[in-house]
């Protein structure tokens, strides 16, 4: 006897819905290779904590307080893109700055910050944002003028000394005249005549090359060997002042790039990447602590050349056109800009997306013009 099978009902209603409901599950796992997906939300929830470090032109603070520079002007536009907030925390030292972002207490460091491999292992970096190198500063080229020579002694500090001299020289000649008038015959007797004389006299004497007798005794006699002592003395300083100057010339206009630089005394910034560079390869150097400090003794003569980031000297070169300062050479020992963040941190990929389409759109390039010139180059 044959047992009729009988279908529960229920069976069958949920192999139907499982039949209805699956192609639409299949469909909303598949990718969809045409659509574009949507835009990452930010990971960021708050006020981003951005530490400031640097000098200018990357960062700097205006009359008003606010803070202003390259690096900053980058930051902005980045932040904006993104849509985050932010509060700066500004730090004198790079290394604190540092320390506060390795430690989680800041969020991001803005400034001047090269991309070195010795930091990776407490921070990591974004996509550089500005390329640089080191480059060699100068004084300018200038005619050889008797014009430059005054220029040259005045900066040196001479130039006064010169004038003591020559007033010393112009009391002399008025003291001789006085005297030859009074108890010499035969000495001319218009006033023209007898200061041009006298002038004469005292110079003649200064150069050990005069026959006058001066005046009679002991004592006058002192006077002459004391004059003519002092006369060489002020000869050698003029010629050894005016040898030195014409000699440092010489030496600056032989500087053309960093393969010049062995063999001679240059300037640097104390703190800054080129004093590794000199470190590292032998070359002497003067520290200053500032690129001021360090220009005026350029301009003096007292060093012949500073090594520094061609940014900071191209930007100091633009800021005071009316000093007598160029860069010189190729830049050299080429390096990175970058933001530094917390390994792990949750900026990096939108940073870094805004970052690439600042300079894909020539944004990039554009701010550091600003601030370089048209030599900038990114």
């Amino acid at each position: 006897m044959a047992v009729e099978k009988v279908v529960d009902p229920r069976a069958l209603l949920l192999l139907l819905i499982l039949w209805l409901i699956a192609p639409q599950a299949i469909a909303q796992d598949a990718p969809d290779p045409i659509a574009t997906p949507a835009a990452t939300p930010s990971p960021i929830n708050q006020p981003v904590r951005v530490a400031l470090a640097g000098q200018p032109p990357f960062v700097s603070t205006a009359s008003d307080g606010a803070y202003q520079g390259l690096s900053i002007d980058v930051w902005e536009q980045v932040a904006a893109k993104n849509g985050w907030t932010f509060q700066y925390q500004h730090f004198t030292r790079e290394t604190d700055a540092l320390r506060s972002v390795a430690e989680g207490k800041s969020d991001i460091l803005v400034g001047d910050i090269s991309i070195v491999s010795s930091l990776f292992q407490t921070v990591e970096f974004s996509q550089p944002y500005a390329r640089a190198g080191l480059q060699i500063m100068i004084p300018g080229a200038r005619p050889h003028t008797l014009s430059r020579l005054i220029e040259d002694l005045e900066t040196w500090g001479h130039i006064k000394a010169f004038w003591i001299i020559l007033g010393v020289i112009a009391l002399a000649t008025l003291l001789v005249t006085l005297f030859e008038r009074r108890h010499n015959p035969d000495f001319p007797k218009t006033w023209r005549d007898g200061i041009a004389e006298a002038a004469y006299y005292v110079i003649s004497l200064s150069l050990g090359k005069s026959g006058y007798k001066g005046f009679g005794g002991w004592f006058g006699r002192l006077v002459m060997i004391t004059w003519t002592i002092a006369g060489v003395v002020v000869v050698i300083y003029m010629t050894s002042s005016v040898t030195t100057i014409m000699t440092t010339e010489a030496i600056n206009s032989h500087i053309v790039g960093p393969e010049s630089l062995p063999g001679k005394v240059v300037g640097v910034v104390t703190g800054s990447r080129a004093l590794t560079y000199l470190q590292h390869n032998g070359i002497t150097y003067t520290e200053f602590p500032d690129m001021e400090s360090a220009v005026q003794k350029l301009l003096q003569g007292s060093i012949p050349a500073i090594v520094g980031s061609a940014p900071l000297l191209q930007s100091f070169d633009k800021a005071h056109p009316h000093l007598n300062i160029t860069e010189v050479g190729r830049v050299f020992e080429h390096y990175n800009y970058g933001f530094a963040m917390p390994i792990g941190s949750p900026l990096r990929t939108p940073l870094n997306q805004a970052l690439l389409d600042l300079q894909e759109n020539g944004v990039l390039l554009k701010i550091g013009q600003n601030y370089f010139g048209a030599v900038y180059q990114l």
